[in-house]
């Protein structure tokens, strides 16, 4: 069965090996830290999201970080905000596809399913830390993202191979960017549906 789920205990394992693998070649910037990426306490303690494929494989996954305050959003994204934002926000990061599932959709599919539960959880703005060169980064700009270069960014994990900046969505484009991607890929929502508890914050 196909699903879009809160990541289970039994699949903390897969997706540290997702992130792992895929991190580890990605083109966009070099892995300093792999060690990072292993399933932690910043999971326990938030959302992961993963897809899973036929009931056991999984094949994408995200992680989505409320923050209240400009210092927690700081902590989290590792960088100085170039924009006011107004919270409550999310923090949408550790972002990962599997490579023979790339292009098909599923980071937006991810995304959707958040941004519904924002909108029901009186979320203001959701932020992605993104890099100049990403494929995703189109697609985003069409769901009304809006994307602001960093003057001070001091992640320690990856080393960037183009610029890195912060995409930042409000609240009153949360709607239009759902229906944007419900006509986008209506056969990916219907065959990965969501599955189990759902997203709180």
């Amino acid at each position: 069965m196909n699903q879009i789920r809160i990541a289970s205990e039994k699949d903390h394992d897969k997706i540290t090996d997702l992130r792992l693998t895929e991190f580890s070649r990605s083109k966009d910037f070099k892995l300093l830290k792999p060690e990072l990426l292993k399933w932690n306490e910043i999971d326990d303690n938030n959302n992961v999201i993963e897809v899973l494929h036929k009931g056991n494989e999984v094949i994408a996954t995200i992680r989505v970080i409320p923050v209240f305050n400009k210092k927690q959003a700081t902590h989290v994204l590792e960088c100085d905000l170039p924009v006011k934002i107004s919270f409550p926000a999310l923090v949408f990061n550790s972002a990962v596809t599997k490579k023979s599932y790339q292009g098909k959709g599923l980071n937006q599919i991810l995304r959707y399913y958040c941004l519904i539960a924002a909108i029901d959880h009186d979320i203001n703005t959701v932020m992605s830390p993104i890099y100049q060169t990403a494929p995703r980064i189109k697609f985003m700009k069409k769901l009304g993202y809006q994307c602001h270069t960093l003057a001070h960014s001091w992640q320690t994990k990856l080393f960037p191979n183009s610029p890195r900046e912060l995409a930042v969505l409000n609240r009153n484009q949360f709607s239009n960017a759902i229906k944007i991607i419900e006509k986008s890929i209506p056969q990916l929502i219907k065959n990965y549906p969501w599955y189990g508890v759902p997203i709180t914050f």
